[in-house]
């Protein structure tokens, strides 16, 4: 599995093609007339459970020594130093391109599941997965190339192509934050009314899958009550969590792949910078967080012989990087939500059953006083937690909103410190010029 994936990510970055906007679906795509055909489209898992390397390049969790980023191209040198106009014509953004594959599949799914005579049960199940799939593209995209909470009222109309059909067109319909925001929440309602409660593996979504991406679009878009209500649904409905104390902390990669967390499973792509250990060192910053009977500092890392620290705790079970759903991400969102709403000591309830897994023998549980300081205490467990799953770049967004926790980032090439503000308008990346070529 491990090899075809590589295999994929290799074939994809090598492609010569003009601009996702400007291209022609196959005719293996374009003409899929039976069930069967359109449920194998979803089980190209190389391209529907694909997340963006961008939120992981921008949020600051790792660094480049001088000679690893002077071996990034160009415009990867400039997402890392945070450049303003970062991509160049001749430039092909995977990120950009795999998630409008994404969403075009899954318009092709949803058009000829009309044209298809069969029980309506079996067109619900791979409808729900189609409009997973493009939600999870758009919200995607939403956090790469359209503005957060931190830049609201600044007057930013920043705007990105819509599909929700097959139909090409000479020029593409683009549109905003709110309209984009309004597709991903009617594509999760349905997909949750739509979807199955169980799947034979975690790479098709489920009904729990559905609800877990919604408590996370709603937590990235501050509707702090909706986040709740999602994750609070699928916490008393059943989830597990790993007892960190039985992982084996002598493996080379310690968390296995599949394991009982993972809701959804889904990588980040490959680019060549996560597998060299100077390009793609931990912050020291974000390592002194880690507290000595903390068990995540010793099965998330490694220290290697030359003084380079490097990640190693991806639910993938190798070096690919993890960025799909996990039981654990619901309960900081739902702990942390039920604070915003006014309930601490439940918050505090859910965090510690997070963290008695988390820690030695002997945690002591936590209490909380007040709501400024249990924010910053859930907010800081987040980040040890849900650490290089590409997560970090959307809440930066939306807690460089609020002044308690606002965060400049920075970052050092050739002696140049090079640092990115908390309501700068580099937080939202330029559709790729590639891209505008066609626009």
């Amino acid at each position: 599995m491990k090899k075809q994936i590589y295999i994929y990510l290799l074939a994809s970055m090598m492609l010569s093609c003009n601009g996702f906007l400007d291209e022609k679906p196959s005719k293996t795509i374009d003409t899929p007339d039976t069930l069967e055909a359109l449920d194998a489209l979803l089980d190209n898992s190389g391209s529907l459970n694909s997340y963006p390397v961008l939120p992981l390049m921008l949020g600051g969790e790792y660094f480049s020594d001088d000679a690893g980023i002077i071996a990034l191209p160009p415009w990867e040198q400039n997402i890392h130093l945070w450049k303003s106009d970062p991509f160049q014509l001749d430039d092909q953004i995977f990120d950009w391109r795999n998630a409008y594959n994404q969403i075009q599949n899954a318009n092709v799914i949803m058009e000829r599941l009309d044209d298809i005579e069969v029980e309506q049960s079996s067109k619900d199940k791979i409808r729900g997965a189609a409009l997973f799939y493009r939600a999870h593209a758009y919200h995607n995209l939403s956090v790469i190339f359209l503005e957060g909470p931190n830049l609201e009222g600044a007057g930013l109309k920043f705007e990105i192509p819509v599909r929700t059909t097959t139909s090409m067109v000479l020029k593409a319909e683009y549109t905003g934050l709110e309209q984009i925001k309004q597709l991903i929440r009617n594509d999760l309602e349905e997909s949750v009314r739509l979807l199955p409660d169980q799947v034979v593996y975690p790479f098709r979504p489920n009904k729990k899958a559905a609800k877990a991406l919604k408590a996370r679009v709603h937590l990235s878009w501050e509707e702090y009550g909706r986040a709740a209500k999602e994750a609070g649904e699928l916490l008393a409905e059943g989830l597990e969590l790993m007892d960190y104390k039985e992982i084996d902390p002598s493996k080379t990669y310690p968390f296995e792949e599949f394991n009982k967390e993972v809701i959804w499973q889904c990588r980040i792509g490959g680019y060549l910078f996560m597998y060299y250990p100077n390009a793609f060192q931990v912050n020291p910053g974000l390592l002194d967080l880690y507290q000595e009977d903390d068990l995540r500092r010793s099965l998330f890392f490694v220290d290697r012989p030359t003084g380079y620290v490097n990640y190693r705790g991806s639910y993938e079970g190798d070096i690919t990087l993890f960025g799909g759903l996990a039981s654990d991400e619901i309960y900081l969102i739902y702990a942390e939500s039920l604070v915003r709403n006014g309930d601490l000591d439940e918050g505090a309830k859910v965090l510690n059953e997070l963290l008695a897994n988390r820690y030695n023998e002997g945690f002591n549980p936590i209490t909380f006083e007040d709501e400024t300081s249990a924010l910053r205490l859930i907010l800081e467990e987040r980040r040890k937690e849900l650490v290089f799953r590409g997560l970090r770049w959307a809440d930066l967004r939306r807690l460089n909103k609020d002044e308690r926790f606002k965060t400049t980032l920075h970052r050092s090439f050739e002696g140049v410190l090079y640092e990115l503000a908390p309501g700068s308008e580099k937080y939202v990346l330029p559709v790729p010029a590639r891209e505008l070529s066609f626009k």
